[in-house]
């Protein structure tokens, strides 16, 4: 067997391909610089707005903490469990909460359509198209992939519905290049693993639960497990690396859903319907940290919702209204309709259940340990945002922009910073340095995005 390097794969019947976590017994005895630690960006989006005080005298404040400082999870949970972000107490140490980003450009036709496609390009968009705008410059995730993993492209991912007023805009391979998304939790395993070119019999005992993808590496798994170099400590870590991968088809392989669906996600019909919208999130999440712990790619996004996300969610067991007409506070897509009674607290609700999802991808990347000591999140810069500042009006002003993790060392965290009225593109310097990239000169990256913007990143959230 060949030496294992940094991460290592094993190729099975029909080409099968499953990835080994970080092995260091197996490794090659050298040194390796700083700058050769693996870092990842997850890019996670939320839409239509959220329930913040957009100026004096409008709705409450219910998103943001209370002062700008050090965050703490009593902090959050105690003198701010009111506001949304209180669901990310247990994270605070790890934590980056920035108010004061600005979508940089206006959006004269839609605001959804043209809001979204600048969240990760800091570009402007065509003009006269509508609801189907393009992005004129590249999107972070594919600066990422491109720079740091060549071949591998960023991992796209949306939980909505393929067929929208307005689809997916977050991925961007270049200008008017727009990266479709793979809606599909189940879809996005099978490729990943290297499964969707197996034969079908094949596909459908992993699907019915009769196999598992080790099974398919069985004889390479046994000869690796077998190896003499492999220390004790190695053994246990890739035992526990192949029962999460089992435990994860068992999760990504089975569902309770409502009466007349099947159970197992990866043969239902509408793996993109309204009811199961938050698992599908939550199954996409788990797919993204396992992705990351085996350096499979180095970036990715999920969409969550359309361009103005229609999903009815759940809250106390009620259906709510679409969340664009709650966050229009009437029942209408449009600017006239039928008030919705107490739409801001349940706008607020919603947006504390966008962060407990997110909290799960937080949760799972907590959950596999990095090759370099602690959890996987201290190599990422995992970013929650959303293409809008607030319900009605929809503005592009104090667009939120969360970020767990330090990537190596490279941002600060535990802090909640009021950065005043920064551009996108500043943000997408900071994490776009933090995770490696440079410049054509190997210096920070100072200029992503529109050339017509001031360039820069965020001071305050650079690490020392």
């Amino acid at each position: 067997m060949k030496k294992i390097g940094r991460r290592g794969f094993l190729i099975g019947l029909g080409g099968a391909t499953v990835a080994l976590p970080f092995l260091p017994s197996l490794a090659p005895r050298v040194a390796r610089a700083a700058e050769d630690r693996p870092r990842f960006a997850a890019f996670v989006r939320a839409g239509n707005g959220i329930a913040q005080e957009w100026e004096a005298g409008s709705e409450p404040e219910r998103f943001w903490p209370r002062t700008p400082g050090p965050l703490t999870e009593a902090v959050l949970r105690d003198e701010n469990g009111d506001r949304a972000v209180s669901e990310l107490a247990r994270f605070a140490p790890r934590l980056n909460i920035v108010r004061g980003i600005d979508r940089p450009f206006s959006t004269p036709s839609c605001g959804h359509a043209e809001s979204i496609p600048q969240c990760l390009t800091g570009a402007r968009v065509t003009e006269g198209d509508g609801n189907n705008p393009q992005a004129l410059g590249q999107s972070a995730d594919w600066r990422i992939a491109q720079q740091l993993h060549p071949g591998k492209d960023p991992h796209t991912v949306m939980a909505g519905p393929g067929s929208a007023y307005i689809a997916e805009a977050l991925s961007w391979r270049g200008p008017s290049d727009r990266n479709p998304a793979e809606r599909s939790p189940a879809t996005a395993y099978m490729r990943f693993m290297g499964l969707e070119r197996m034969p079908p019999e094949v596909q459908q005992r992993i699907i019915a639960r009769q196999n598992s993808v080790n099974d398919l590496v069985r004889e390479q798994l046994d000869t690796l497990r077998n190896d003499r170099r492999l220390g004790s400590l190695d053994r246990r870590r890739l035992n526990t690396h192949f029962e999460a991968i089992r435990d994860m088809e068992l999760n990504l392989l089975s569902c309770e859903l409502d009466p007349g669906l099947v159970t197992d996600i990866m043969s239902v019909s509408d793996p993109e319907g309204n009811d199961v919208r938050p698992q599908v999130v939550r199954h996409h999440m788990s797919l993204i940290a396992f992705a990351f712990s085996c350096d499979a790619v180095r970036a990715a996004t999920l969409q969550i919702g359309e361009g103005n996300d229609q999903t009815q969610y759940e809250i106390d067991g009620v259906r709510q209204q679409r969340f664009h007409w709650i966050s229009h506070r009437i029942e209408s897509d449009g600017s006239d309709g039928t008030a919705i009674p107490n739409a801001d607290l349940i706008h607020h609700r919603i947006d504390r259940l966008q962060l407990q999802m997110f909290g799960h991808l937080l949760d799972q990347l907590m959950a596999y340990e990095s090759p370099y000591g602690g959890p996987l999140l201290d190599d990422c810069a995992a970013c929650w945002i959303n293409d809008l500042g607030n319900g009605p009006p929809h503005g592009g002003r104090r667009v939120p922009w969360l970020i767990a993790g330090n990537a190596a060392g490279c941002l600060r965290t535990g802090q909640y910073v009021d950065v005043d009225a920064q551009p996108v593109n500043k943000m997408l310097n900071t994490v776009l340095t933090a995770v490696g990239c440079t410049s054509g000169d190997g210096a920070p990256v100072e200029d992503f995005g529109d050339p017509g913007l001031e360039g820069g990143r965020i001071d305050a959230l650079v690490g020392a």
